[in-house]
């Protein structure tokens, strides 16, 4: 048997052999390399930056430092060149110039060389992030965990990649990646402007959108309501001061400030794609005579933001063309407005906050609202951006079973001709349920929405918990059979006390996360990683069980855990209705102090 096991052996590592030699061109072997990496020394910042990045991650896997030469450098068929230049184009003279902020990303071989290019904005930096991952099996999972696999040799025959996002403008929302530029563009978050070789943020080397919910900024309440009352929401029969009150929408004057305010803040902020003209977050629209005529005339409060919004918009347009202005759908707004539409230079910004997680928007009675109306802005905008929510704002680490709705949802806002999109998760801190999966899944997704939710998954668990990835992905899987069964609905304010979180769900979690801490219990970043997974637990446990949860030292777990991760805000406000939601982790901790 050991010699038939040897003969096996010897005729696949002659198969890996010949396979390797057809390949033809070598990259690296043993620690070195014959290989440059090419670049135009007049090249941006995003571009020199992808040169860099190359290098090191090259290095990192191959142990072979590659150097950085500039367009008359390196020896022809051992080169990586990088970003559109003169080389690349003598050896592709059919390839087009990519346009600046054109995402699309492509690297292939001609004679040996390597060709990775795209924008000059980001797309040759995520040229050389797919060529990584794909050829080379690097990963980022998060802004402190990178796995760069060590390999002896590398080679290759024929490549061939071209690949486009789903999503023009892609915000994850979370604040591993919101707080690191450079983690950030590893997944193609272009929302975040991208962090250069000096670790500095690169200017306009992002798709942002400025500002939310900024009447008080473009007519000031400070300013102007002692002379101007007038300026601010009629509600009933008085003009509203305390608050953050809504404009008066009819009043010219309003119209008037607004676009000077507009055409200042876009002056003094050049780096951004879509600016705010967006109601403050309360339900307070103005009920005067005026505007209301104007509500009634174009089907409710979204009409008459939107003819407010279009006039903005109109203004602007010259001194700005190739810039938006944004506003909301979005709870008094989220209606599809009758008998108008917005401009052309307008995108409007529809929030999903009433939406039920759990479920797909065509499956739910409690998302068909949203879906007709996601589907009738689709009619008549010209371009929409979508707001969606994917955490617990009320408690950040409440499990929330969304893993599943994922993709359908992102599919559903491709399908309606949205032009970006934001992902709002844990923004605040990073105790959210599996932060660091979520915000690397809606990454990917946003870019291909018919990726494979499930490989991805199976790629961060396995790389990002070692051998405990399988009950992570167990856990995944029972909480989604268990938190979304018949009968059951989350919303982004789930509360502890909510019935989907029964005692039969904690006590099956628990047992998982035994397995899975025990399964890396002799490997310490794994462990930690299991233990932060299961804070969301640990809070339940404490919180629903709290007598057995005593005797089995779980409150020294959730100290440990809240001290190993720098935990300080667990919820995004105070103002929450359930008695045992709280806001800080300072405040959790203090109400045990003397247990």
């Amino acid at each position: 048997m050991k010699k038939i096991s040897l003969i096996i052996a010897m005729i696949a590592a002659s198969a890996a052999i010949v396979s390797c030699s057809s390949a033809g061109n070598v990259l690296f072997s043993n620690g070195s390399s014959e290989y440059s990496i090419v670049v135009d020394p007049a090249a941006g910042e995003s571009v020199q930056y992808a040169a860099c990045e190359l290098q090191h991650w090259i290095s990192e896997v191959s142990g072979a430092t590659l150097p950085i030469v500039g367009l008359d450098g390196g020896q022809s068929g051992r080169r990586l060149v990088v970003g559109y230049n003169d080389v690349l184009a003598g050896l592709l003279p059919d390839a087009q110039k990519p346009g600046d902020s054109d995402d699309t990303l492509n690297w292939r071989s001609v004679g040996g060389d390597i060709l990775l290019w795209g924008g000059a904005k980001r797309g040759s930096l995520y040229a050389v992030y797919s060529f990584l991952e794909e050829e080379l099996g690097v990963r980022w999972y998060s802004s402190a965990v990178s796995v760069a696999p060590k390999t002896g040799k590398y080679s290759f025959g024929q490549l061939d990649h071209s690949d486009s996002p789903s999503i023009r403008v892609r915000d994850d929302l979370y604040l591993d990646v919101i707080s690191h530029p450079d983690f950030s563009g590893k997944l193609r978050n272009n929302h975040v402007p991208l962090a250069g070789r000096d670790g500095k943020v690169i200017p306009f080397s992002s798709e942002r959108f400025w500002g939310v919910h900024t009447f008080d900024r473009m007519v000031p309440k400070s300013v102007y309501f002692s002379k101007h009352p007038e300026y601010y929401s009629l509600r009933s029969g008085k003009r509203e001061k305390n608050g953050d009150t809504q404009l008066c929408l009819s009043n010219p004057d309003v119209l008037r400030i607004t676009i000077e305010s507009m055409r200042r803040i876009m002056r003094e902020n050049p780096d951004y794609l879509i600016y705010s003209l967006t109601q403050n977050d309360n339900f307070d629209y103005c009920e005067c005579s005026e505007c209301q005529a104007i509500a009634d005339q174009y089907g409710g409060q979204s009409g008459l933001m939107i003819w407010f919004v279009n006039q903005v918009a109109d203004a602007i347009r010259d001194e700005f063309p190739d810039k938006y202005i944004g506003t909301f759908a979005y709870q008094y707004t989220r209606g599809v407005p009758r008998n108008i539409q917005p401009r052309e230079n307008v995108v409007v910004r529809l929030c999903s906050i009433e939406c039920c997680l759990m479920h797909n928007y065509d499956e739910c009675e409690r998302n068909k609202a949203f879906l007709n109306d996601l589907q009738g802005w689709s009619a008549i905008s010209p371009h929409l951006f979508i707001w969606d929510y994917t955490t617990a704002f009320s408690q950040y680490p409440l499990p929330v079973p969304n893993f599943k709705t994922a993709k359908p949802h992102i599919q559903d806002y491709v399908v309606n001709k949205a032009i970006g999109m934001m992902e709002e998760g844990d923004y605040q801190s990073r105790c959210g349920e599996f932060n660091e999966l979520k915000a690397y899944l809606l990454a990917k997704l946003m870019w291909n929405c018919d990726a494979d939710p499930e490989a991805i998954i199976k790629d961060f668990t396995d790389g990002y918990y070692g051998p405990a990835g399988k009950y992570i992905r167990e856990y995944i899987e029972y909480a989604d059979m268990t938190l979304r069964r018949d009968g059951m609905h989350m919303n982004c304010y789930p509360y502890i006390a909510d019935e989907v979180y029964s005692e039969e769900f904690i006590r099956g979690a628990r047992e998982i996360f035994r397995k899975a801490k025990e399964a890396v219990a002799d490997k310490p970043d794994y462990f930690s990683r299991v233990e932060s997974a299961e804070f969301p637990i640990l809070l339940l446990f404490n919180e629903k069980m709290h007598e057995e949860a005593m005797q089995c030292g779980t409150l020294e777990q959730i100290k440990h855990v809240i001290e190993k991760d720098g935990i300080t805000r667990m919820a995004e406000h105070n103002n929450f209705h359930d008695e045992r939601s709280f806001c800080s982790a300072e405040a959790y901790l203090h109400k045990y102090e003397d247990e």
